[in-house]
């Protein structure tokens, strides 16, 4: 039975061993994440109005480079068909001892709130779970 995500104003389902997490001392009403039984997660936060895409990104990216070294990142094409409330959709690569790490730096609006949400894991597992995040970005971009 999957489980119910239920906060920041939207609801998705999604795997029941993934885990939703306690609310820490780097969330706040406007964050949540939820853990990836191998580690990885999805963490979803709300932004501000005029809040640009670009100048997140490039936290991101430097943030990344500071910890990791080197990083690979590409902006990923996307159709408005495919995900409506989408406007980008970036993916960085780095190594954290001998893995592989992408994470996917998703942006969206619904219900007229921005949102930024990452999707991180080891390669391997980030490609076994790619298409639940397909699912749960579905369920947020078409619900109303």
């Amino acid at each position: 039975m999957p489980a119910t995500f239920d906060a920041l104003g939207m609801q998705f389902l999604y795997p029941d061993n993934w885990k939703m997490l306690a609310a820490g001392e780097f969330e706040s009403e406007n964050s949540a994440t939820v853990e990836l039984p191998s580690g990885g997660f999805l963490s979803i936060e709300r932004t501000q109005a005029g809040d640009s895409p670009d100048n997140a990104i490039e936290q991101v990216l430097a943030a990344f480079e500071a910890e990791y070294g080197e990083v690979e990142w590409e902006e990923i094409a996307i159709t408005e068909e495919s995900f409506p409330a989408v406007s980008r959709l970036v993916d960085f690569r780095f190594y954290y001892l001998d893995l592989l790490i992408i994470s996917r730096l998703i942006f969206l609006s619904r219900n007229q709130e921005q949102f930024m949400m990452q999707f991180q894991a080891e390669s391997r597992d980030f490609e076994q779970n790619e298409r639940v995040l397909s699912a749960i970005l579905q369920q947020i971009t078409t619900a109303t």
